[in-house]
């Protein structure tokens, strides 16, 4: 569970998280519809390889990732 949060886009967008590994889906877990705001979402993901998710953005932003909670692997 991550909160992810664009700040200060440089255009309207979206952010898609995913595990690492897979291949991106054709979904967004968070939209920002104006430059230089901020917004926020909470997002369930599974976890990729190594553990790890991956962030991708439509537009260049800043992005701040919060983990909420998570299990650790085996």
């Amino acid at each position: 569970m991550l909160n992810v949060t664009a700040v200060f886009p440089d255009a309207p967008g979206f952010i898609t998280v995913h595990p690492c590994g897979t291949t991106r889906p054709n979904a967004s877990n968070l939209n920002y519809a104006a430059a230089g705001v901020v917004v926020a979402n909470a997002v369930l993901a599974k976890i990729g390889t190594n553990g790890r998710v991956c962030i991708y953005t439509s537009a260049a932003t800043d992005i701040i990732a919060d983990v909420n909670g998570f299990t650790p692997l085996p």
